[in-house]
């Protein structure tokens, strides 16, 4: 799709622009085949500024409030919630700092129980549904151990 097409990259990243003008000497071998790869479709590598960047900041994140039907049944999760002891346990912990409410779902009519306490309601993931959202964040970017907790513990409980 890109093969044979002239175009321009337009990035934030000023070291990225200076890259392609600088001696091949100067950069290390992982440098050199990341260029390289890049240059195979431009070189014509120029700098935008971040905040005028609006384009590739949708592209490029994570939409916190939106959650792809096709990888998690709600109706399913609710249910679970509803049979589950340890959340169960959460909610009669009173010295836990989670607080619980029934939160509609964004993409069914169905409820979730969720934490509020954050500011942003965070559902609870019973066991069997934990490996589902683990491996679906997992697969957006393969992030690290602990960027993949951050990322799940972010949004889930």
């Amino acid at each position: 799709m890109l093969e044979g097409r002239d175009f321009i990259i337009y990035t934030d990243q000023k070291p990225l622009v200076y890259a392609f003008m600088q001696n091949p000497d100067k950069c290390s071998p992982r440098q050199w085949r990341h260029l390289d790869f890049i240059s195979q479709f431009s070189t014509d590598v120029r700098h935008i500024n971040g905040t005028r960047n609006a384009v590739a900041d949708a592209l490029s994140r994570i939409e916190v409030n939106q959650i792809s039907n096709s990888f998690l049944e709600f109706e399913a999760l609710s249910k679970a919630q509803l049979e589950d002891n340890e959340l169960q346990s959460f909610q009669n912990d009173e010295k836990s700092s989670l607080v619980f409410k029934r939160v509609p779902s964004p993409v069914s009519a169905t409820e979730l129980i969720c934490d509020t306490s954050t500011g942003s309601p965070r559902p609870f993931v019973p066991q069997n549904f934990r490996r589902t959202i683990f491996e679906h964040f997992h697969n957006l970017a393969h992030p690290g151990v602990a960027a993949s907790f951050q990322l799940i513990a972010s949004r889930y409980v």
